[in-house]
């Protein structure tokens, strides 16, 4: 009961009806992870959507040799949603932060619920693009703050060298 009364406040689950929730929780796989473990490496293999229930997880990609951190992800949070839609391939490394649980649903078991739930299907789908919409608008703001450093750095000799100074 408690996991069926948590996924009902996941956004990708709010508007599914109490049995779709017992329908989907049945099909979850609960992992256990402890600060410093790895989760999912990018690059790698990922077959199915992935949901925080407890802890804190540590999102970074690799930029040449370094691992550079973009986010930490907190309890409701999902991940895994592009390899669902495309090709099954982690974008991103994930590492835990803090003693943490996953409820994890593989991709042929998730395909089976979507498809013996079709109300439940409209709604996840549209819940994914609304995601998927906030975190593109997320990284456009991203995007938009490392472009203006950019401009410093070339137009600003004061603060070229005072970011030189706080990066070495």
């Amino acid at each position: 009961m408690e996991d069926k009364n948590f996924l009902r406040n996941v956004t990708l689950f709010a508007e599914f009806s109490p049995e779709e929730l017992s329908a989907l929780r049945r099909s979850m796989i609960v992992s256990r992870y402890g600060p410093g473990d790895t989760i999912l490496e990018e690059g790698n293999a990922n077959r199915a959507l992935h949901l925080l229930k407890s802890g804190r997880i540590r999102v970074s990609r690799r930029v040449e040799a370094r691992e550079v951190p973009l986010c930490d992800l907190v309890e409701g949070q999902t991940f895994g949603e592009l390899s669902i839609i495309e090709d099954g391939v982690a974008s991103a490394s994930l590492r835990a932060v803090a003693d943490s649980e996953i409820l994890s649903m593989p991709m042929q078991a998730l395909a089976t619920f979507l498809r013996e739930h079709p109300n439940a299907a409209a709604n996840f789908w549209r819940a994914i693009a609304v995601e998927l919409r906030r975190r593109l608008l997320q990284t456009n703001d991203v995007v938009r703050s490392y472009f203006e450093i950019n401009r410093a750095l070339i137009e600003n000799p004061t603060f070229r060298e005072a970011y030189a100074m706080c990066n070495r």
